[in-house]
């Protein structure tokens, strides 16, 4: 099925070339079956398409905000190319996407008078995104938590960077959307930032980062800490 809609929404296009790769893609999922080879790259006259151009457009279009299509464009290169799991450039772009799944979720999650400001150039703890909740305009940050390799991990000098930038922002409370991070690197994170910066802490954790999940419940609780007792500790789900 992989070679079906998702892949036309990406490859679909005007010019001979984006027909072509259509043609292309189905060819060699036809050759994989058969032989069991990854393939690398397959020239067709004068174009050629490679594992390299798929890793360039699906970072271009999480760039772009054209998230499907990089997701698209993903689960295209993985199943031509399994090995590419362990690439840093692919993780990058995945880390990209789940970003982008973020801040959709959080525009999502807006009530009645609310809004949200983007980040996009956002530093080690600075929040990709603030919704200004209402009533009384609470900042709560909303932070996509992944860790930059496979490994899940994220080294201390780090995280304790992170605690003391977030600490400064000026947010009530931040949500953590938990992609990759490993338990114990989103405690210290957690219980970092409540205990120098007082800032409140919610924790969502995802089953996907390639899918997005609804905000507003998870907002909700947090936004009833704020206003409420704020003796209370985070609560982590477990993964």
């Amino acid at each position: 099925m992989l070679a079906g809609a998702g892949v036309a929404a990406v490859f679909v296009s005007n010019n001979q070339a984006g027909s072509t790769t259509l043609v292309v893609i189905g060819g060699l999922f036809l050759l994989m079956a058969v032989s069991g080879r990854t393939i690398e790259s397959v020239r067709i006259g004068d174009w050629e398409f490679t594992m390299a151009e798929l890793r360039r457009q699906a970072a271009e279009q999480a760039r772009s905000g054209l998230t499907d299509q990089a997701q698209a464009t993903l689960s295209v290169l993985k199943k031509l190319n399994p090995q590419s799991d362990r690439d840093p450039e692919v993780h990058a772009v995945e880390m990209s996407v789940f970003e982008n799944r973020v801040l959709e979720a959080v525009e999502a999650a807006c009530s009645e008078g609310e809004h949200v400001e983007h980040h996009p150039n956002a530093d080690l703890g600075e929040p990709l995104a603030v919704l200004v909740a209402q009533p009384g305009g609470a900042r709560i940050g909303v932070f996509a938590a992944y860790a930059l390799d496979s490994s899940g991990h994220i080294q201390a000098t780090a995280s304790d960077s992170f605690v003391r930038r977030a600490k400064e922002v000026d947010c009530l409370a931040y949500l953590f959307i938990n992609g990759t991070l490993h338990q114990e690197d989103l405690e210290r994170l957690a219980e970092g930032i409540q205990r120098d910066g007082g800032q409140l802490v919610g924790i969502e954790t995802w089953a996907s980062t390639a899918q997005s999940a609804p905000l507003r419940p998870a907002i909700d609780r947090l936004l009833t800490r704020v206003r409420g007792s704020q003796d209370e500790s985070v609560t982590i789900p477990r993964q």
